[in-house]
């Protein structure tokens, strides 16, 4: 926790969002070895306060929502807390605004994923509807022999 203290002491830092960004991933890579939910809930802490340093269009902006997606939900698969899940549908969808047309099968998939889950979970039809529109918009976009259809 020493770290932490020293860290949020300096947010002006101009590098402080890196050493943010550092130390969640080491504590990540702990948490992967270990499972304390105490580290996953920092990385995730770590990885909020580090995106708003970040300007939108900032590559590393792009690279730590998605690492914020993934602890997010590894974290709903282990709490079934449906706040993280509003919180990973709200972030998919600001990385599939983010993503290049082109890029978008894995960002439509996930997004279409997790609106599936969420149905699920509270019943919302508006949900089920849009996982469909998603689905059917990533199979025309990403017919099989597309090389996008492959990575998702």
């Amino acid at each position: 926790m020493f770290e932490r203290t020293v860290l949020e002491s300096t947010p002006d830092h101009a590098e402080h969002y890196h050493t943010l960004i550092h130390l969640a991933d080491l504590l990540n890579d702990r948490f992967k070895l270990e499972g304390s939910k105490e580290d996953l809930d920092e990385v995730i802490a770590l990885r909020r306060t580090a995106l708003e340093s970040f300007a939108p269009d900032d590559p590393q902006s792009q690279t730590n929502l998605l690492q914020l997606d993934d602890c997010l939900y590894e974290r709903f698969r282990r709490d079934d807390a449906i706040a993280d899940l509003e919180e990973i549908v709200s972030l998919r969808r600001v990385l599939l605004e983010r993503t290049p047309t082109l890029n978008r099968c894995k960002p439509l998939l996930n997004l279409a994923n997790s609106l599936h889950e969420r149905f699920q979970k509270r019943g919302l039809v508006e949900d089920i509807d849009e996982a469909i529109i998603l689905a059917r918009t990533l199979s025309e976009l990403y017919p099989p022999e597309h090389p996008e259809y492959a990575q998702s």
